[in-house]
């Protein structure tokens, strides 16, 4: 037996509600591959629903650092249903990449498909508001980033990235695909077998994906900001289109 899986067993005979437990699932790099000295032991602790609370946690066991989410298993759907209506699939990725430890009732083994099912499931097309309203501040972002490079402003940098979140995280949901957290990013949108390995589709649109993988490895802020500018206009065909002058959005008071 692995040692990390030594120290996942020490860590579930000690919790002192082993008693309600009716599943456990483990997640994350050491059980799809690649963990590295960073990793730790991503567990999902599913209660009886007669539970009336829940609880997060981390716990270093032998050198591991185990983080724990112990819920009744009622909630489940709940948090698969929260990540969807933000085009995220943080909870379902556990699920459906994960290993099951035990499932005394069967219900853990029944979360997993529908964990799956969500995977698969389509994001919602983003009404015309969030489209209009983010294409405009997409634009006024674009617009500080040229002031603080003009001013030769120290805050170039933290103005650059925090732009170039934003833009993934609007252009992402206007394609309705999934918004990975900021350390994954790049490996979602360039690596087929990270792809693979955590059930994401592949960018559908390559020029984006060749211009923010460019915006990460550029250091001269002239040609940061120059590159910056392609993606935001190439963002903005994408998207319908934009203008400033003449700008506006018409929506109800109420």
């Amino acid at each position: 037996m692995e040692k990390w899986m030594i120290a996942l067993e020490k860590f579930l005979s000690d919790w002192k509600d082993k008693d309600k437990i009716i599943g456990v699932l483990v997640c994350g790099s050491f059980v799809t591959g690649g963990a590295s000295k960073h990793s730790d032991i991503d567990v999902q602790i599913i209660l009886d629903n007669e539970v009336t609370w829940r609880e997060r946690g981390n716990k270093i066991v032998d050198g591991f650092l185990i983080e724990y989410f112990a819920n009744p298993l009622y909630r489940y759907e709940g948090y698969f249903e929260e990540d969807y209506s933000r085009n995220r699939t943080v909870t379902a990725h556990m699920f459906a990449t994960g290993k099951i430890i035990f499932d005394k009732t069967g219900d853990l083994t029944k979360l997993v498909v529908v964990a799956k099912k969500f995977l698969k499931k389509k994001f919602v097309k983003p009404k015309r508001a969030f489209i209009e309203m983010n294409k405009y501040h997409l634009w006024d972002a674009l617009d500080n980033l040229g002031e603080v490079l003009d001013n030769n402003s120290k805050e170039f940098y933290f103005v650059y990235y925090s732009g170039l979140r934003d833009i993934y995280e609007v252009y992402s949901k206007f394609c309705r695909m999934n918004v990975s957290q900021s350390n994954k990013v790049e490996r979602f949108l360039i690596n087929k077998k990270d792809r693979e390995k955590y059930l994401i589709n592949d960018f559908p649109d390559e020029v984006f994906v060749k211009l923010f993988s460019k915006a990460l490895v550029l250091n001269s802020p002239k040609k940061m900001f120059s590159n910056y500018k392609c993606l935001c206009l190439h963002v903005f065909r994408k998207m319908g289109g934009f203008e400033i002058d003449g700008w506006k959005f018409r929506s109800p008071a109420k």
